[in-house]
């Protein structure tokens, strides 16, 4: 298992789309004809990187038929991704033309230097719950392991694993009366 936390990233949209990218990037084989780290890999992990985060079938539909960013805005905070991947993803899907795709990324840093289009901090970001990780300790559970147990073989603090597993903390809350 591989767990990727992008600690060095302020913003929570680019931060998960640069994690997406770094899995894309670890976990496939470039294609014949590309090799490890070329512009046709990174092409290829960032196809992955954006379909892994807003699949085509689900993203497309909402996505404006002409470029509009405050549409965009709407949409990338539905989805959890920057303005910029979004773009990327107009232009990938034919949405809009290589010259509007250039201008949009010159008029979203024209617009960001006037303080228009922030990005928005990881401290308001709650990020994705571990579904599979909750399952496969239910199935340990099952056979005896308990959340100190594993803690204690992970070396991790009780309330982080509880979070990590994406269960709330069970400690009764002091009331001062």
């Amino acid at each position: 298992m591989a767990v990727l936390e992008d600690a060095g990233r302020r913003y929570q949209r680019s931060s998960r789309t640069a994690c997406a990218f770094a899995l894309a990037a670890w976990a496939s084989q470039p294609e014949p004809g590309a090799t490890m780290g070329d512009l046709v890999h990174e092409r290829q992990a960032d196809a992955f990187a954006a379909e892994f985060l807003n699949p085509a079938a689900s993203v497309v539909p909402e996505l404006p038929a002409r470029l509009n960013l405050h549409a965009l805005d709407r949409v990338s905070r539905a989805w959890g991704v920057a303005i910029d991947s979004l773009v990327y993803r107009c232009h990938e899907v034919g949405r809009i033309s290589g010259a509007t795709y250039r201008r949009a990324f010159q008029r979203l840093g024209q617009l960001r230097q006037v303080g228009l289009f922030p990005e928005e901090p990881m401290n308001g970001y709650p990020g994705e719950v571990p579904v599979l990780l909750a399952q496969a300790f239910a199935v340990a559970e099952k056979h005896g392991l308990t959340l100190q147990d594993l803690a204690r073989e992970l070396k991790i603090p009780l309330p982080r694993l509880r979070l990590l597993l994406g269960s709330s903390d069970v400690r009764q809350a002091l009331q001062l009366v």
